[in-house]
């Protein structure tokens, strides 16, 4: 079980997917959706859209 490096929450596989394409696929520091998206300074419902898309698009980090 991966850990957000900022809060110490569980992760969920779609929070790991998703910092692996918005950060980099050779990142190993993981940051939950909160954190994720306080860093990257956007709303939490545009980073859920986006799981959503990259899975309808067919993203194989999202399988």
């Amino acid at each position: 079980m991966k850990i957000c490096i900022s809060c110490s929450r569980n992760l969920k596989k779609d929070e790991i997917a998703l910092n692996k394409k918005m950060l980099g696929k050779n990142t190993k520091q993981f940051l939950c959706l909160d954190c994720l998206s306080e860093y990257l300074n956007t709303d939490q419902e545009i980073l859920l859209e986006k799981i959503e898309q990259f899975k309808e698009e067919g993203c194989t980090l999202f399988l």
